[in-house]
Parts: structure tokens; sequence; C-alpha cells
């Protein structure tokens, strides 16, 4: 699937969702916004449509009769890591919600829906990666413009760029090393392969070391989602593990990533001894 920009006007949209009645109606609503529609019935004709012509968008129904919506989803986000994916549901269910979390989906919509309510949606999660996409385009351009600037003037350049802009390329705390631009984790001089849901929780604690942040905030850096704190911290659970498995020394007894109970998380840098 080719990657592309986002607009509202051009911005292609796959509806998968099993029931036919609901394809149309749906489809219609967002065919009416001004958007380009598809739609699949099942995993097999989403996942095709997903190779070729390609999407910008998701909207998908968790229940796919035979198939699962989770499979199809699991699939979509190891191919194409960067599309946004809506959730669709009728069952409004904790696990449902958390699963759609742990897979980072864009956001989390129950049926029954009211248009303009799925069109506010949408074209929030549209203008959202769109924005995103603009900002990483702006961080590279910056940084081509800078790598000819030293390579004009020479060293004495390098020193004199601004400090806002190196910290918005490369973030170091301690033994961890971020390079935004890049979307790279380095700890203790070794490249640490991260899920972009992990790096946006990793990056949120990091810019902030020894500040507490509660759950609540460290899902909204990936997910717009609207939850209690006691379902956040359910939520946030398992990417905290896997982040400490992939990071600690010792994952069950972890040094960097600590958690502050009734709370969050912060990242903590090692004192000097």
């Amino acid at each position: 699937m080719v990657q592309r920009s986002f607009t509202t006007e051009t911005a292609s949209v796959l509806v998968v969702d099993d029931e036919a009645v609901v394809r149309r109606i749906l489809g219609d609503a967002l065919a009416q916004a001004g958007y380009r529609v598809q739609r699949a019935q099942n995993s097999a004709e989403a996942l095709a449509l997903l190779e070729h012509p390609g999407a910008d968008l998701m909207l998908l129904d968790l229940q796919l009769g035979d198939d699962d919506g989770v499979d199809v989803m699991r699939i979509a986000r190891s191919k194409w890591p960067q599309l946004p994916i809506i959730i669709l549901t009728a069952h409004g269910s904790m696990s449902s919600a958390i699963e759609a979390v742990r897979l980072e989906a864009a956001d989390y919509l129950l049926k029954p829906i009211g248009i303009e309510t799925l069109r506010s949606r949408v074209a929030e999660v549209i203008e959202r990666y769109r924005a995103n996409q603009q900002r990483h385009e702006r961080i590279r351009s910056m940084y081509q413009q800078l790598q000819e600037i030293v390579k004009d003037e020479g060293l004495a350049v390098h020193h004199e760029a601004p400090p806002s802009t190196s910290h918005e390329l490369n973030l170091r705390v301690g033994d961890l090393s971020i390079d935004v631009q890049q979307h790279t984790v380095r700890m203790r001089g070794q490249t640490v392969e991260v899920t972009p849901t992990e790096f946006a929780i990793l990056h949120t604690l990091a810019r902030q070391p020894g500040v507490v942040i509660p759950c609540v905030q460290l899902i909204q850096a990936f997910q717009n989602v609207q939850m209690e704190e006691d379902e956040a911290r359910t939520v946030m659970r398992p990417h905290i593990v896997r982040l400490r498995r992939k990071l600690e020394p010792d994952p069950q007894r972890p040094i960097y990533i600590q958690s502050v109970r009734g709370i969050g998380y912060r990242w903590k840098v090692e004192t000097a001894e």
C-alpha cells in the first residue's frame, strides 16, 4: 500500500463490516462528506483492498461474522503500521476497548453511531495524522537545511544551531537516546525495536524525566480514547511490561520506568554514585 498525504477531500476510507446495510449507510455518509469510499464485508476483501489500491484510513468492525476483526487489525498493523484504524463495534465492553488500544487503534466508536459523529471522528483522525505527517516533513526539511549549512559554512556553524531544533531531532536522557525523525530508540548504545505505541509512551516519559505522568495522559499520547483512570491503568500495564522487558536490565526490578501507585509512571535516570 502506498503511503499518501491526508486531505479531507481526497482521503480514501475503507469501511469493513459484515452487514451490507451498515456498509452502505456508513459508506454513503462518508462519500457525501467528500471521502473516497471502499467497502469490504470480510477479512479477505479488506486485506486485498488495503494491498491494492490501498486506503488512508480503515473503519473496522470487530465482529465480522465468521471472521475476527482483531485478526484483520493485527495483520494490517504488521503490514501497514502507519495506517490509521478506527474500531467500530456494538460491544462496548472493557475487553474490546483494551484490545483496540493494544492494537493501536486511532479511535474507538460504539454502534449505533450518528452520522455527524462518525464524520467528525473520521475527520479528527485524518487531521491528526495529517498534522503528524506535516510535522515530520518539517523536521526532515530543517534537518536537511542544517546539513547544508554545516557543509557550506564549516563546523563553526554546528554549535550555533538552535538548541530547540537539536532537541526536537534527538532526545537524550541518561542511557536512553530517542531519534524523533528516524523514529528509533537506543538504550546503552544498542538499538531497541519498539512499536509506534511504545515509542509514543517512551517519548512522553523521557521528555519529562522524574515527572509522574498519569496513565490517562500517557494514553492520550497515542490514542484518542477517553477512559477513567482505573481503566487507563489496566490498558497501560501491558505496554509498560513490554517496554521494561526491552529496556530494563532486570524487568522485575525496574530502575528506569518506575510506577507510582495510584497515579502513573515516570522515567528516572540513574544518578551517579
